[in-house]
């Protein structure tokens, strides 16, 4: 049996029903109903643990909500009087709650947008942005994200790069980063998203914990944009890492210092371990325009070891030199030749 982990667990199972009940509180809109009746009839537990999770939200509304959409079956059925009843109480406090809606706000959405914002970096680039929400992104180099806050959640796109995330916490707008076809869903945590390849990346969790989900997009209308909603999941936790593609790779425990290596970039360092020169110069070349040829085949075996300032190249020349006795020259359009010293 394979080791990846799907996205089924009983705990992210039991976060997503916290989802909806939240959701049913504030007021569904037509495409989420939609949504959680297809939730609710994809597992037979999806029903009985939101049903579990709207008897302890203590709501009558959320409750006669989750009734009508997730009926739990009992061998007592409620007279017709009594359906009729709760049909009509839940359709009256439905009735008041967009009729107050309308009146506090009659121009604007229930879900409208509260803010957005959009920043990027340069290669060789690093900045630290610190969103409406107190929320603080670490963007590394040739890095971009897009922000968009709504009433209850708080929406990050990372479109490229690398970006640690120390997240404000605010239980009732959840915080997610979604990346190619998946997300990463918090409350107040931080974590670090680094794109491996096209829709992939690697995640490390320093904080807290996190729930990665796969995407369903809500659509868009001329009242609001497109909306991503994100459903099921793995939780990962502090000291983890995982890669994120079309699943979840084992989640790999990290020690204090693996962690501090994989954020150094964040002090203006970049940290290896034995990497091999090609995987070594390929991490070097996020940082800079130069561009890096191994002229003898025999040093692409050759193991790197040690701190490199980003963007020192001149260091980082000199070093190979000293401590691996690797030689390079400069050649056209920014192209640097390494090669050992026979081999010049």
């Amino acid at each position: 049996m394979s080791n990846v982990s799907q996205f089924n667990s009983k705990e992210t199972i039991q976060a997503t029903a916290c989802d909806w009940i939240a959701a049913i509180d504030r007021g569904l809109t037509a495409q989420e109903t939609e949504a959680l009746k297809k939730w609710v009839a994809s597992n037979p537990s999806h029903q009985k643990v939101l049903a579990e999770m709207a008897a302890l939200w203590d709501e009558i509304s959320v409750m006669n909500t989750v009734r009508e959409l997730a009926p739990v079956q009992n061998t007592t059925k409620p007279s017709p009087y009594r359906r009729w009843l709760i049909s009509a109480a839940a359709v009256f406090m439905l009735t008041g709650l967009i009729s107050w809606q309308w009146l506090s706000s009659p121009a604007e959405p229930a879900r409208q947008v509260m803010l957005t914002e959009h920043s990027q970096t340069l290669v060789g680039e690093q900045k630290t942005v610190t969103l409406a929400d107190g929320s603080k992104v670490y963007l590394n180099t040739d890095t971009e994200i897009h922000v968009t806050f709504y009433p209850d959640s708080r929406q990050v796109a990372l479109l490229r790069g690398e970006a640690h995330f120390e997240v404000a916490k605010d239980p009732a707008k959840p915080f997610t980063v979604s990346a190619g076809n998946n997300a990463v869903t918090a409350v107040g945590t931080a974590f670090n998203m680094q794109f491996t390849r096209d829709k992939a990346f690697e995640l490390t969790v320093t904080e807290g914990k996190v729930r990665v989900s796969t995407q369903l997009h809500e659509p868009a209308s001329e009242q609001q944009p497109k909306q991503v909603i994100a459903r099921e999941g793995v939780m990962v936790f502090a000291g983890e890492k995982v890669l994120v593609s079309d699943k979840v790779s084992p989640r790999e425990s990290l020690t204090q210092s693996e962690i501090a290596q994989s954020l150094a970039w964040q002090d203006g360092q970049i940290v290896f371990t034995g990497e091999q020169l090609p995987q070594a110069l390929q991490e070097i070349s996020r940082y800079t325009q130069v561009k890096f040829v191994i002229d003898d085949d025999a040093l692409k075996t050759t193991r790197v070891a040690g701190y490199f300032r980003v963007g020192d190249i001149k260091g980082l020349l000199a070093a190979l030199e000293n401590s691996f006795a690797i030689s390079s020259y400069e050649g056209a359009d920014k192209t640097i030749h390494l090669h050992t010293p026979s081999g010049s």
